[in-house]
């Protein structure tokens, strides 16, 4: 094998290896326990790899199979609201836009990970499975 197509090799198996970390929430600095974001998701062109499912059917914009996995967040036990708008838009300078939004309210248990040692220093930042209740809102 040539040295240039193992170069190549190594750079898809390093880039295959990051793909997971692109999929990372930021942490709610509110909360002492973090959701863990749901594993997988859709693709969406220009932004990349969402931890979310869009339920729905073939006509709406996004959409997986009615009965895809509503919440973005693993571990969860409770109740989930959502809602799909749409419609016209104006902004402040006239410039018409077709405005679609995805609202998702989630309010239950779950296990995420907790800081396991107060000072980063001695933990590396590493944490625990712990227990909580929330409720969250996406928009």
């Amino acid at each position: 094998m040539a040295y240039g197509s193992k170069l190549v090799c190594v750079f898809c198996i390093l880039l295959a290896c990051s793909v997971p970390l692109w999929g990372q929430i930021e942490p709610i600095p509110s909360l002492p326990v973090q959701p863990l974001p749901l594993p997988g998701g859709d693709i969406s062109p220009g932004y990349g790899l969402y931890n979310q499912f869009f339920p729905g059917f073939l006509n709406a914009p996004f959409y997986d199979s009615p009965n895809a996995d509503p919440h973005g967040i693993t571990n969860f036990r409770g109740v989930t609201a959502m809602g799909y708008t749409s419609g016209p838009a104006t902004d402040n300078q006239g410039n018409k836009y077709v405005v679609i939004t995805d609202i998702r309210v989630y309010q239950g248990d779950y296990v995420g990970g907790k800081i396991a040692e107060p000072d980063p220093t001695k933990s590396a930042g590493a944490t625990k499975s712990a227990s909580s209740h929330g409720t969250f809102v996406e928009i």
